[in-house]
């Protein structure tokens, strides 16, 4: 399965002087090309700032207990230091530096995965399910499966089951529009949504390339089976 969209979080004790000091966090990022922003519940405490990096296939979200980075596109790029997830981490160091920062409390990791398949044989995998070791209600239109499980004191939650094009608008597979995800358009194949949650005080970006691995790895037995 090929991740399409990447999410990922950071949560922090509440900064209770988000809503003064967090501008000095971003100001250094204004110069970028095509960049779109907007904040939302201004002026109370609540405030909090969305930055769209358009060029650069992503958008990052800033509240006073949490920043959130999503990406759509190849998650090899994203993997790279140098990449754009590079801005996600120089704001994060500054919002360390804020004097209302406190600490760091957990991060939390969520990927989408989707597998184009033949339409005749995702058709055979509705009629006949080889992932459901019980199905009493025969062909299905859909199916889901949920796994949640804890391993090594990281909680995991895995939806796995069947893609169509209505997907993208739930799941809101394609916010960018890329070309990565085109083939998704009037195709059918099968889909997963993991979501990673983990305690960790001094996250970087070598802690979540070791997520992402471990998270990916957890999506490969899940695959088009090819029915005879």
């Amino acid at each position: 399965m090929s991740i399409r969209k990447l999410q990922y979080q950071i949560d922090f004790v509440h900064i209770l002087t988000f809503r003064e000091e967090y501008k000095k966090a971003i100001l250094p990022f204004f110069g970028f090309e095509n960049l779109e922003y907007g904040i939302d519940n201004e002026g109370s405490i609540n405030e909090s700032i969305r930055l769209i990096f358009k060029n650069e296939q992503m958008a990052l979200s800033l509240r006073k207990e949490a920043m959130t980075i999503i990406f759509e596109g190849d998650v090899k790029e994203f993997k790279n230091p140098n990449s754009p997830i590079k801005i996600f981490w120089d704001i994060y160091e500054k919002i360390k530096e804020l004097e209302g920062y406190s600490r760091t409390i957990r991060q939390h990791l969520i990927i989408h995965a989707v597998e184009i398949g033949d339409k005749e044989n995702i058709k055979k995998i509705l009629e006949k399910n080889p992932y459901l070791s019980l199905n009493p209600f025969g062909a299905l239109d859909e199916f889901c499966c949920v796994y949640e499980f804890k391993k090594k004191d990281i909680q995991y939650k895995l939806e796995f089951g069947n893609y169509s094009e209505k997907d993208i608008k739930k799941h809101d597979l394609t916010p960018f529009k890329t070309k990565y995800n085109e083939d998704l358009v009037n195709n059918v194949g099968l889909m997963g949504r993991l979501e990673v949650t983990e305690i960790e005080k001094n996250p970087t970006f070598n802690k979540l390339k070791t997520l992402l691995f471990e998270s990916s790895a957890m999506l490969t037995p899940f695959s088009i089976i090819e029915n005879e």
